[in-house]
């Protein structure tokens, strides 16, 4: 028997689910091509900046470009709608999820160096703590925090209608390769630098021991790299 007993809105229905299919296999190949371009471009844009060190740092893997769960994922999707608002709404929706969004663009370079999850959260959040109560927390929007300033920035080209989606997602991945540059030219993530207020500088330095030296016969200059002899 044929579906819908030959019915004119059983093929409607074909149609529009076939369009819904391919619609969302396309928004899926989009998707990890962008951020496998974005990867592509943050490395070669650290290279050319002769701040990509091969015996330290690694590209990332394919595996994470279908990693489509971002972090604080449900707030930026309850607040998504906002960039309906013309101009004012994008700018909330890109301060409220600003210190998350820089966080995810500057994931490349954490990963690059294998910093891990616990230090990369005291690094951009200040101190260890959850995504809920870091979305209630002052210092996730201070002026002082650079990753929230920058994630602001990349978030508000973002909601630009049209092209937002499209082209400025590249560009902000060299942006944060350029960030990332001056993170390494200034001695590395500040929290393998100096350790935060209230935690002890032991503990920080064995939450780090996992953060590979430069590999060879020369020591790193960097202050987070230790002599490999």
């Amino acid at each position: 028997m044929a579906f819908g007993g030959g019915q004119w809105w059983s093929w409607l229905l074909a149609v529009l689910a076939v369009l819904l299919e391919a619609a969302l296999l396309a928004a899926l190949l989009m998707a990890v091509s962008q951020s496998k371009a974005q990867t592509e471009v943050f490395t070669e844009t650290m290279r050319l900046e002769g701040c990509w060190d091969e015996s330290r740092m690694k590209k990332q893997s394919l595996g994470k470009d279908f990693q489509f769960m971002k972090k604080n994922f449900f707030v930026r999707l309850i607040t998504y709608p906002l960039n309906l608002i013309p101009f004012a709404g994008a700018a909330l929706y890109s301060a409220i999820n600003a210190t998350f969004i820089g966080w995810d663009y500057m994931d490349r370079y954490f990963d690059a160096i294998k910093l891990p999850s616990k230090l990369q959260r005291i690094e951009v959040l200040g101190e260890e703590k959850s995504d809920c109560m870091a979305l209630f927390s002052r210092s996730t929007y201070d002026d002082d925090n650079e990753y929230a300033r920058f994630g602001f920035i990349v978030a508000f080209l973002e909601a630009t209608p049209i092209i937002g989606s499209v082209f400025f997602p590249l560009t902000n991945a060299c942006a944060a390769a350029l960030f990332a540059c001056d993170i390494e030219r200034a001695g590395g993530p500040s929290i393998l630098v100096l350790p935060p207020a209230g935690e002890d500088a032991a503990a920080i330095a064995d939450a780090g021991s996992t953060v590979p030296a430069t590999t060879g016969t020369e020591s790193s200059s960097l202050p987070y790299a230790t002599d490999s002899k």
